[in-house]
């Protein structure tokens, strides 16, 4: 099973990946849930989404 967000680096900015579909991986689309310059930010929103992960 992939993991439901990713952090990538992409044109100078973190980006916030969301996967999109319950499909299997192959069929997977991934949304950005949004870029930011500051890498600590970014891995702080990160952490935050993974661990309110199955919270409503």
């Amino acid at each position: 099973m992939t993991e439901p967000y990713r952090l990538t680096r992409h044109a100078g900015k973190w980006h916030i990946l969301a996967r999109k579909g319950a499909g299997a991986a192959t069929e997977a689309a991934w949304v950005s849930v949004g870029g930011c310059p500051d890498q600590i930010v970014a891995v702080r929103v990160w952490l935050a989404l993974m661990v309110s992960e199955g919270r409503p």
